[in-house]
């Protein structure tokens, strides 16, 4: 850690003489004030910069701002968030601009996960769900797990309360892949099935999500096949001419002791460099469920943040930026383990998650050089399980560290106003630490096992892709290709040596038409899982036995077509997608044998092998209305129906037919909204739904909750507050592990000075 920020240091500094070196001369300076369209009032910490440039600066707290150019007229891009995205030319040394509400707040109007650029949300093929800043402003989800709650086509499964498993088409765990400022957080330990992994991100640092459904292997690799999650960070903001030391912090309740959290940070702004740093702080307490269920012990853990970014501009066409991120979270437990399987203790404790980035970023005039970046990263994942069943004085300790680096380079080129493309290369090398030990709690005696992979495992990847946009009159086609090889190397004293060397070709291709305010879509592509250290070389318990390593597994693969149409007036927006993903070669666990038994310590044996094949068909609706330029209304709809062709039986863990309506209101700083949170029954179960234990006998029943929020914001401060399930009500989200909060309120008071 001392070399590290010996490291930082000198970055600093230089960062802060090559800026000195590269000021423009001559430049002329341009004041202005940026405003609601609608309410004429001030828009504070709105960005405004050139076009194709880093020279970027932040409106002040009334709307004012200033900013160098090289000469007049030029054209300024302003974005804040909730208001569409502006580009204005302007010929003066001062302007006035005005931004119009988003019509509905649905969807931010610029996303960058499904094409790897920042592109119009509308424009996009893609089935997108976005959560935004303003939502998180008002609703301040107690994690990044629940910020995604009751977001179109995505169904949040939770095993435990510090827990959270996106299902995104059908498909969770390492069929979904999760990212974090475009870097992939899913590593070679990412177990099939549900994982916590969503919920060791950091939501203090969370600007916004963007959910890419459908797969998305060529933009991004591997597991990718029912969709892409990209938790993008907040980055502090230039501003022009100014040195300013700015102090915010944050502290949230929730009745019965479920949370006491808090945070503070200090950012530093100039001209070229600036810097944000936090630390926070979170004890959840033991959930109290609704109804009569009372609490659900244990469920509560703690957990501390720490993060910091930096940006430095280098000149008008050169930035770097990074980022530090860590959080731990201490002794978060198993409930249903606990409650329902017999176990004395079964919990997390220490879980951490670790990453550190730098990029280099140029954005450059010639076509073929529009913007090109470098992402070198790393991560540390560093995962201890302690189990312990009931009337038994044996502790079992098992320890995972994954170290990840990685390493990319993206091109974007522009070849002329009609035809873009983006080219990417990327690399990933894990290394597996993997130990466990049986501690005797009568004695304190320590015996050292075989953790649950073989220590020293390593898992690279590399890949290559290509995409291009070509625009034609009314037709917008999309189309690109990737190939990916992975190499597996694990050393096993028990089972024997194992390498593979998978590779995979995938491609996609969709042609948009556009009709007025309308896009008629389609769309096909293809997408893999690689099978990871997880899937070959497990020796350990899952929910209903224990699995011992599978060497011979090939990658899954998917094929998925789409037709979609898409809407957007100023007070209208309407998203409908149907799809249907065939997957093949899916990697499953089935009955096995070791050491010619079926059974290994009381415990059923299975090993995974490629043998399923499914279908997975769906429909997704999202719409919203503007009423007046105070009210809005938004709901989405979400149906799927999975089948695996094999067995003829339902596919694993489909969530039900579910949806929310929300009605929004904003005036003047004050911000209200009542939610409405549904979900049908499901009975359709498959033989691992009818084994699991988190799921009732018979399926789960349909349930719906409403929640309300209420917030006001001032130039320095701001308060929310919530009443979260108001009539109390029963119920557990299909396939989860723990049963939902029950009625609650909650307050939470921000500041920034």
């Amino acid at each position: 850690m001392r070399l590290l920020n010996k490291l930082f240091a000198q970055g600093f500094l230089i960062t802060l003489q090559v800026t000195l070196l590269t000021m423009p001369l001559g430049a002329q300076r341009v004041e202005g004030i940026v405003v609601n369209a609608d309410t004429k009032m001030p828009l504070k910490q709105s960005v405004v910069g050139g076009i194709n440039s880093f020279n970027q600066t932040m409106t002040l707290g009334d709307g004012t701002f200033a900013i160098d150019v090289s000469a007049l007229p030029v054209v300024l891009r302003v974005n804040c968030s909730g208001f569409e995205s502006r580009e204005i030319e302007v010929d003066t040394a001062f302007v006035r601009i005005e931004l119009d509400p988003l019509s509905v707040r649905f969807i931010e109007s610029i996303v960058v996960t499904a094409s790897r650029k920042e592109r119009a949300a509308f424009d996009t093929p893609d089935a997108l769900s976005v959560v935004t800043q303003e939502e998180m402003k008002i609703r301040v989800p107690r994690s990044t797990a629940d910020a995604l709650i009751g977001k179109t086509g995505v169904w949040m499964q939770k095993t435990n309360h510090g827990g959270g498993s996106p299902i995104v088409r059908g498909l969770t765990g390492n069929q979904v892949l999760l990212l974090v400022d475009g870097i992939r957080l899913n590593n070679s330990t990412f177990r099939y099935g549900p994982n916590q992994y969503i919920n060791t991100i950091d939501i203090q640092a969370v600007e916004k999500i963007e959910v890419v459904r459908g797969a998305g292997s060529v933009a991004y690799g591997s597991d990718a096949l029912g969709g892409t999650i990209n938790v993008i960070f907040r980055m502090p903001q230039y501003l022009y001419d100014k040195h300013r030391l700015s102090v915010s912090g944050d502290v949230k309740l929730i009745s019965q002791d479920m949370e006491k959290s808090g945070s503070t940070g200090l950012t530093y702004h100039s001209k070229d460099f600036v810097i944000q740093g936090d630390v926070n702080f979170k004890d959840f307490g033991d959930l109290r469920a609704g109804g009569n269920l009372g609490f659900e012990r244990p469920s509560g853990y703690q957990e501390t943040g720490i993060n910091l970014r930096s940006r430095y501009r280098l000149g008008d066409r050169w930035q770097i930026s990074g980022v530090f991120n860590r959080l731990n979270q201490h002794d978060v437990p198993r409930y249903d383990q606990v409650a329902q399987r017999g176990y004395l203790t079964y919990s997390f404790d220490p879980q951490i998650y670790q990453l550190i980035y730098a990029k280099l970023e140029h954005t450059g005039e010639h076509p073929l050089l529009k913007n090109i970046s470098f992402v070198v990263s790393h991560q540390l994942s560093d995962e201890t399980r302690k189990i312990q069943k009931e009337n038994v004085n044996l502790l079992q300790v098992e320890n995972d560290v994954v170290h990840t680096t990685g390493f990319s380079v993206l091109l974007q080129s522009e070849f002329n106003t009609e035809w873009r493309s983006v080219t990417g290369v990327e690399y990933y090398r894990d290394r597996v630490d993997s130990k466990a030990a049986i501690i005797d709690t009568d004695s304190d005696g320590r015996t050292p096992v075989r953790g649950l992979y073989p220590d020293d495992s390593k898992m690279e990847s590399i890949g290559v892709f290509n995409r291009h946009t070509l625009e034609h009159g009314k037709f917008i086609m999309d189309a690109g290709a990737r190939f990916t090889t992975t190499i597996l190397r694990v050393e096993d004293q028990k089972f024997g040596n194992t390498k593979l060397t998978p590779g995979s070709l995938t491609g996609n291709a969709s042609l948009q038409y556009k009709c007025g305010s309308n896009r008629i879509i389609a769309s096909v592509s293809t997408g893999f899982r690689s099978p990871n250290i997880n899937d070959i070389s497990t020796l350990g318990l899952f929910d209903y036995g224990i699995e011992i390593p599978s060497p011979d597994l090939e990658p899954e693969k998917s094929l998925n077509v789409e037709l979609g149409f898409k809407r957007l007036s100023k007070k209208f927006f309407l998203s409908v997608f149907l799809f249907n993903s065939w997957l093949h070669d899916q990697i499953e666990r089935v009955p096995a044998q070791y050491n010619g038994s079926d059974s290994l310590n009381g415990e059923r044996v299975y090993k995974k092998m490629n043998v399923s094949r499914s279908y997975i068909t769906g429909a997704e609706a999202e719409t919203g209305i503007r009423i007046s330029p105070e009210l809005s209304l938004i709901g989405n709809i979400t149906w799927l129906f999975g089948e695996n062709r094999d067995k003829h039986e339902p596919l694993r863990r489909i969530p039900p037919l579910n949806g929310s309506i929300t009605l929004h209101y904003n005036q003047r700083g004050f911000t209200s909204e009542a939610e409405w949170l549904w979900a049908g029954e499901q009975i359709r179960l498959s033989a691992g739904d009818i084994d699991d234990h988190r799921i009732a006998e018979g399926g789960t029943p349909g349930w719906s909750i409403l929640n309300l929020q209420a917030g006001y914001a001032w130039t320095h401060a701001g308060i929310y507050c919530g009443i979260t399930n108001l009539f109390n009500k029963t119920y557990r989200i299909h396939g989860s592990g723990i049963d939902g909060m029950g009625r609650a309120l909650w307050i939470s008071l921000h500041f920034k000075w």
